[in-house]
């Protein structure tokens, strides 16, 4: 099993150190891997023949979702309601989970300035190639740390709110995955540590703890102080007392 790594055509070298940490995952975890140079950065191919490989478009996102507040208020977003926007403030939110950067990118449209983090080495590695890529003005407010959840909330900065979406298998989804779940769901696994990481950031005494669970789940821990529910997702605020 390996890694491969393409590049107009041709297999690179694994030899780079920047790409080490993704060939001893591969090895470790006997898992075939392919990574491919697609207009400035790293797109993960698919498991499935012809499908389309995965990758952050930074900038493309971040425009469409100021194109949409435009027209819509930032103020009827449930995600905005959740981490505390109101008025002109802007809170400054720890992302625990950055994923493919789909909430930190929101918050970030919203005019928040975000820290996040993500310990896996693939989304890892698919996160630090799109941002060497991304040139959109709004990302001088954000801050990449690439480490884990535990540890930055040992080391990372002091924020205002603490958000947090982890990745399970949950016996109430009934709705196929998107593409990007279901490959990372084969990959990535699990959060086995939630509970242990969702403590953790509630002793931080943060204003507002933010977890993000499917709408029909069951709390992760304790009950949350308001919920913010959507057809599919819902938002449980724990606040700091």
């Amino acid at each position: 099993m390996a890694l491969k790594l393409i590049k107009d055509g041709t297999e690179l070298s694994l030899g780079d150190s920047e790409f080490s940490e993704l060939n001893k995952f591969c090895e470790e975890n006997v898992i075939d891997l392919t990574f491919e140079w697609i207009s400035g950065q790293f797109w993960l191919h698919s498991d499935i023949p012809k499908e389309k490989p995965i990758g952050i478009e930074i900038d493309r996102e971040l425009s469409r979702h100021e194109e949409y507040l435009k027209k819509s208020s930032v103020h009827k977003e449930l995600l905005a309601k959740a981490i505390g926007v109101k008025g002109t403030h802007r809170p400054q939110v720890l992302d625990l989970t950055a994923g493919m950067l789909g909430d930190s990118l929101l918050m970030l449209a919203f005019g928040c300035e975000v820290w996040a983090t993500e310990r896996h080495p693939v989304i890892r590695f698919l996160i630090q190639s799109a941002l060497k890529n991304a040139q959109h003005p709004k990302l001088q407010n954000f801050h990449f740390q690439a480490t884990s959840a535990q540890e930055i909330l040992e080391n990372g900065p002091r924020t205002e709110v603490i958000y947090f979406d982890p990745m399970f298998e949950d016996i109430n989804e009934k709705a196929s995955p998107r593409k990007e779940m279901r490959i990372f769901r084969n990959v990535v696994g699990s959060d086995q540590d939630a509970i242990q990481v969702f403590e953790k950031a509630l002793g931080k005494k943060t204003k507002r703890l933010v977890v993000k669970r499917p709408r029909h789940s069951a709390n992760l821990s304790k009950a949350p102080s308001v919920q913010y529910i959507g057809k599919s997702t819902r938002y449980d605020v724990y606040f700091s007392v």
